[in-house]
């Protein structure tokens, strides 16, 4: 869905590659030396491992190889050392696309790449033959492996966007704000059943539950800033909606 009505902001989002400034985190993270790249490499792997296996594992790329396997090739083979991370992202930022997007194509390429290699080495085997099938097979997917790896993905926005936001609400002394949250938003126990154990009223709970939430809708659209939001970009608007509504 679009991010705005405005026909100028619109054209200046798709002639620029970050419309914010929350994207320079990973920018700055590019520019920096071999410490920053190798804390980048990390931060995107963490994001990436689990939504990527989903993927793979909604996928036929299952038939070529145990899905946590393929992906393990993929992130070291792109993210091993500084030269490759920055390599890697230096093509995503040019790209235009989001970094989400980015990774699930990368994931592909790189298993593609495996089956020509497979193919030299065996001269067109069964094994090789039946790996192409289950790659050009996913070219004509259905939506599955899609969706599982965006609900994959979302919910690693979120755990991290909830991370970071209880880790500023606790170093701001803030603690009870983000256990009544928790227990409430994340954890489904009604204001009634907390009244006891915080000594507050349903109101001063609801209070504090909706200061948390839109902290942590603020960070959520931050992380997907770093990523690239682009005019058009499909439902981002509603995953934020979604993630953040109780």
């Amino acid at each position: 869905m679009p991010l705005t009505d405005d026909p100028s902001r619109a054209a200046a989002a798709r002639t620029q590659h970050f419309p914010t400034t929350y994207a320079t985190t990973l920018i700055d993270g590019l520019r920096g030396g071999d410490e920053a790249l190798a804390d980048l490499a990390a931060r995107i792997i963490e994001r990436y491992a689990q939504p990527l296996e989903a993927y793979a594992q909604g996928s036929s790329l299952r038939e070529i190889a145990e899905p946590r396997e393929l992906v393990h090739g993929f992130l070291v083979a792109r993210f091993a050392t500084p030269t490759t991370t920055r390599a890697y992202l230096a093509a995503w930022n040019a790209s235009g696309l989001s970094l989400r997007r980015w990774m699930m194509n990368g994931l592909l390429l790189y298993v593609r790449g495996l089956v020509r290699d497979m193919q030299r080495s065996r001269e067109k085997s069964l094994d090789a033959l039946k790996s192409e099938a289950a790659v050009a097979a996913l070219a004509s997917a259905g939506p599955n492996p899609s969706a599982a790896f965006e609900q994959a993905w979302a919910r690693a926005i979120l755990a991290e966007a909830c991370a970071q936001v209880e880790q500023s609400l606790l170093a701001e002394g803030r603690d009870r704000a983000w256990e009544v949250f928790r227990r409430h938003t994340l954890d489904g126990v009604a204001y009634g059943d907390l009244s006891d154990d915080f000594g507050l009223s349903r109101q001063q709970m609801a209070d504090l539950v909706r200061g948390v939430t839109t902290r942590l809708r603020t960070r959520v659209r931050e992380l997907l800033d770093e990523e690239g939001r682009f005019d058009g970009d499909e439902g981002i608007d509603e995953i934020v909606r979604v993630l953040t509504e109780r």
